[in-house]
């Protein structure tokens, strides 16, 4: 193979991912995907922090806040690449969704973490049109299929059991395989003003942190 050949190829290859990357970029702008949201118990932030986030059952996680009953049907394979749903961190467009309404006794301690939309393009990441634990939900690895979510009921202000099956279309997930890299957090979110100062305390301000109710129930 030539030299100019394979800078050709390189350059092709650039070509080809920068593209897709601007036609992704476009595709997000226009469903209104500014970030993705991970939560999780207050007592997990410190090595969420420190070493990222781990897919579930990870030997840094404090306190589960997931729900044990759906747990096991994340157990199963999903049918893309027929892994373990458990071997994805998990994210959502909308964090305010059933998984948040079952933990609304201790919503005081749970924090929403906020990353960068680029994950949903990470090497074998996945997303889904609903709680990825439901029978009834599709998984696609194209990104053309952010076409087919119910975006009106990921992100009605109004509450979305007005829709067909909106309780599982709500929850919505970008599943990225087994780690994330504290680099994609760009803040803390909360709901008062108590559990920020925790936060605070625990990122030594190097998060910004943010207190909005309208995140909770």
């Amino acid at each position: 193979m030539s030299i100019l050949y394979f800078i050709i190829l390189l350059t092709n290859l650039y070509d080809g991912n920068l593209k897709m990357e601007n036609d992704s970029n476009k595709l997000l702008n226009i469903h209104g995907v500014d970030y993705l949201f991970h939560m999780t118990h207050i007592d997990n932030l410190q090595s969420i922090l420190d070493q990222g986030l781990y897919a579930h059952n990870n030997k840094y996680q404090k306190v589960d806040i997931s729900d044990c009953e759906v747990n096991s049907r994340r157990s199963r394979e999903e049918p893309i690449y027929h892994k373990s749903i458990h071997s994805y961190v998990p994210f959502y467009f909308n964090p305010k969704n059933n998984m948040l309404s079952k933990r609304r006794s201790i919503q005081d301690d749970i924090v929403i973490l906020i990353l960068k939309r680029e994950l949903i393009l990470s090497k074998g990441a996945l997303f889904t049109d609903g709680n990825a634990s439901s029978d009834a939900t599709e998984f696609s690895s194209d990104i053309k299929d952010l076409n087919k979510l119910d975006w009106e009921c990921i992100y009605t202000p109004r509450y979305y059991s007005g829709y067909h099956d909106g309780g599982r279309k709500r929850m919505a997930e970008v599943l990225v395989p087994d780690y994330v890299d504290p680099k994609y957090i760009e803040g803390i979110i909360c709901n008062n003003n108590n559990t920020k100062s925790k936060i605070d305390s625990i990122s030594d301000g190097k998060y910004e942190s943010l207190v909005h109710t309208n995140y909770y129930f």
